[in-house]
């Protein structure tokens, strides 16, 4: 019998719906961490928060959009490196513009950029999914505009 080299051990999985909700609750409650390193201006503490967990989470969302679209039957790579090929253009160049993060105000520019991005996937994956959409997005959405205005519209920087 031939053994055939295969990657079905990486392919993306179908998320329950506890694993969806854990998804959302961790990308929205770690969005304080990420401003709460802004605000105090350590910058390599919000970019950490931010690009471990939030951009995790975000990717993993991403990442079951596209098992959706493809009935779960491939692999979107290590760290994601293929994803750009299931997903489209506007998307992943919405997603490139949020590792731009070498100043304060590009930081806040991503997490904004990341929340919106998280939102419009989250829901479209709940909906295709079957999935109850929860609403831990809406207050932290308000929470951080309200201390962007706070930090940065008042110069804060």
């Amino acid at each position: 019998r031939d053994i055939v080299p295969t990657d079905i051990d990486y392919h993306v999985r179908k998320p329950s719906a506890r694993e969806y909700d854990d998804c959302c609750n961790e990308f929205w409650n770690v969005t304080p961490y990420v401003i709460k390193g802004l605000c105090r201006k350590e910058i390599l503490f919000a970019i950490d928060h931010l690009n471990q967990i939030l951009r995790f989470e975000l990717l993993r969302m991403m990442s079951w959009k596209v098992g959706i679209k493809t009935e779960f039957s491939l692999s979107v790579g290590k760290n994601y490196k293929y994803i750009n090929k299931y997903i489209d253009e506007d998307l992943w160049n919405r997603l490139l513009s949020t590792y731009r993060m070498d100043s304060y105000e590009n930081i806040w520019k991503s997490l904004f950029i990341c929340h919106q991005l998280f939102r419009e996937v989250s829901k479209e994956v709940a909906e295709l999914l079957g999935f109850d959409y929860p609403e831990y997005g809406k207050n932290i959405t308000r929470y951080t505009e309200d201390m962007y205005k706070k930090y940065v519209e008042n110069d804060y920087f």
